[in-house]
């Protein structure tokens, strides 16, 4: 028994060195158990999202793949270095650019979404393809100059966190080339390896139209991409917030140890509980403004509560805010 732990110690370690000795300019590689590990995106860097590798054996799974093929060619390399497999499986959780435009960089391997991912890809990303391609230059000259004027640290960071975003898209533009998911999952599919067996399913709609997450039982990982981010505000434009709880609540009863958002800092189950706050608080504030008459721009004005007022991106906020009065005027 001695002899086994101490085996199983010094195989831990190595793959913790192997991690920590990788280096990419655009994230961090964190071991959550022996063979499974969240990529984080690094400030600066242009993965932009966070994501997941995951070593089922003889076959190895990447768990999104960043919106530009530079970082997805490092996440690929390390993916491989870590595993000692190639990579066979890349799951694409939602069809935004950040988290599906690395697919190029894993031709060959099997690309895993929904079929609303799948479409959604299709259709929207050639269309937004063109539309960055035509406002990238004015986008990235506007948060240069306000980072030349910004009023303090927080509000420097802010705007290179927004610059990051943009500079990675047009990065990307002469490299970058649409790759579809070629495997559709219809709600759930269990991947099963030598070392581990892995689940990702989706319960429709939240972040946005369907959401895939993946969730590996024995260890009590659940990487859930757009659904939680911890410490940033997220972006509701594209999701359903009565949905989104009752997805997250959903999750709750997995019982997760260990949360891999899509964006932040590796959580705790806690995180999901802060994260239906922050979609219940939003709707409560645009519903009592409604119902005290309050226009738009007033809704917007609103101040972040205070409990998410550190929170990185708050400009997502007021805009969070106007999305969700804009869809209850149209209910109306």
């Amino acid at each position: 028994m001695r002899l086994v732990m101490l085996t199983l110690t010094l195989a831990i370690n190595t793959i913790l060195v192997q991690a920590a000795s990788f280096e990419s300019r655009h994230f961090t590689v964190e071991v959550l158990a022996p063979g499974v590990f969240a990529v984080i995106n690094k400030d600066a860097g242009h993965a932009i999202c966070n994501s997941g590798i995951v070593d089922l054996g003889e076959e190895t799974l990447v768990f999104d793949c960043f919106i530009s093929p530079d970082a997805a060619r490092d996440l690929k390399q390390v993916a491989e270095e870590l595993t000692g497999n190639p990579v066979n499986y890349v799951v694409n959780s939602h069809y935004h650019n950040d988290h599906i435009r690395g697919n190029q960089v894993f031709v060959g391997a099997r690309i895993l979404a929904t079929k609303a991912t799948f479409d959604l890809i299709q259709t929207k990303d050639p269309e937004e393809l063109e539309s960055e391609k035509a406002s990238i230059d004015k986008r990235i000259e506007l948060f240069e100059e306000k980072l030349k004027n910004a009023l303090n640290d927080r509000q420097k960071q802010e705007c290179s966190m927004v610059l990051d975003y943009f500079r990675a898209i047009k990065e990307s533009f002469g490299d970058y080339q649409m790759t579809l998911p070629d495997s559709i999952i219809s709600d759930s599919i269990c991947i099963e390896g030598s070392e581990r067996r892995i689940v990702l399913f989706s319960k429709g709609p939240g972040h946005t139209p369907d959401d895939l997450v993946m969730w590996l039982p024995k260890e009590k990982i659940l990487f859930t991409a757009d659904l939680v981010f911890i410490g940033i505000h997220p972006w509701l434009g594209d999701g359903s917030v009565p949905d989104w709880i009752n997805y997250l609540n959903s999750l709750h009863d997995l019982k997760p140890a260990v949360i891999v958002p899509g964006h932040g800092p590796v959580g705790t189950s806690r995180d999901i509980d802060t994260m239906i706050a922050y979609l219940n608080k939003s709707s409560e504030i645009v519903d009592d403004a409604i119902k005290k008459g309050k226009k738009a721009e007033e809704i917007a004005a609103t101040p972040i509560p205070e409990f998410f007022r550190q929170w990185w991106l708050s400009h997502f906020f007021s805009q969070n805010l106007m999305g969700l009065y804009e869809a209850r005027m149209l209910k109306h």
